[in-house]
């Protein structure tokens, strides 16, 4: 053995890890170097190991060890140097964690702004799903709005289509020879038959009743009597020149008028039809703003 202790002498660069060859601790004594020796030599040892060719080395290293250990200088030596890796080792270790910390901060911010950015597209999509939403129900309102608009044009339209026809059927036209009556003479013969106004031309009249009910029974009254004209039913397209017309006195400003109301006020029919068309097209601004 002490052959094998010459042949290392002096080669220690492979020996950092003496101790963990002999299987001790940094603060093992001389007794548990020597003891450590004998029981991990003869594991090794060439003669039990014929058939290991690495057994001679093994054996070397592991006296080169014990020597080493039991030398105090060379023993101080690599203390010192092992002392030395692990304080390098551990100076490693704490850049690490700081590194390890500086990534993990940077992550962290990187999280965060992504989770920032994330919330803002998502409340970008909100906003913009929410102004879909309202276009989508304003044009549905839009759209309501103008059914019901339409809807009450068409009422409208067929209440004035009603009053006309109505108004068309309860005209008289008075007929006479020679003189024609006058105004007076005209109002006084109809008053108990609704007379609304008249429309007088040089040998006809055209005069508008409350009802058809009332231009019915003025023929037949009329008929039954001694009357300065001849009275019938209108013919819807009897159209004459006016030359005097009764009209009756217009509704006070703020009220709404019917349309029989508006047909009352009227100069003649034509001007009562177009008073409506006007009043349609107000109507139908004033549901469109």
């Amino acid at each position: 053995m002490g052959d094998g202790g010459a042949v290392g002498k002096g080669k220690d660069d492979d020996l950092d890890n003496a101790y963990e060859l002999l299987e001790l601790e940094d603060d093992a004594g001389e007794k548990e170097i020597k003891t450590a020796y004998r029981k991990i030599s003869l594991k090794c040892h060439p003669d039990r190991n014929p058939d290991d060719e690495e057994a001679a080395e093994k054996f070397d290293r592991l006296t080169r060890a014990k020597d080493l250990l039991l030398d105090p200088i060379r023993r101080s030596e690599l203390d010192r140097k092992r002392k030395a890796a692990r304080d390098l080792e551990e100076r490693h270790a704490q850049e690490d964690a700081k590194r390890r910390k500086l990534r993990e901060d940077l992550e962290g911010r990187e999280s965060a702004a992504n989770a920032r950015s994330q919330a803002y597209r998502r409340a970008q999509e909100d906003a913009e799903a929410r102004k879909k939403y309202l276009r989508q129900d304003m044009a549905q309102r839009i759209k309501a709005k103008e059914a019901e608009l339409a809807r009450k044009q068409q009422e409208v339209a067929a209440s004035v289509a009603e009053v006309r026809e109505t108004a068309l059927d309860a005209r008289l036209r008075l007929t006479w020879r020679g003189t024609a009556p006058g105004v007076e003479t005209i109002r006084e013969e109809l008053a108990e038959f609704d007379l609304i106004s008249m429309e007088i031309g040089e040998s006809a009249a055209i005069v508008q009743l409350g009802s058809r009910e009332m231009a019915l029974r003025a023929v037949l009254e009329c008929k039954s009597r001694k009357k300065p004209f001849k009275v019938a039913l209108a013919p819807k397209e009897v159209v004459e020149e006016p030359v005097k017309s009764q009209v009756p006195e217009a509704p006070k400003t703020g009220e709404r008028e019917t349309p029989t109301e508006t047909f009352n006020r009227a100069k003649s029919f034509d001007d009562w039809e177009a008073q409506m068309m006007a009043d349609l097209q107000n109507l139908a601004k004033k549901q469109a703003a």
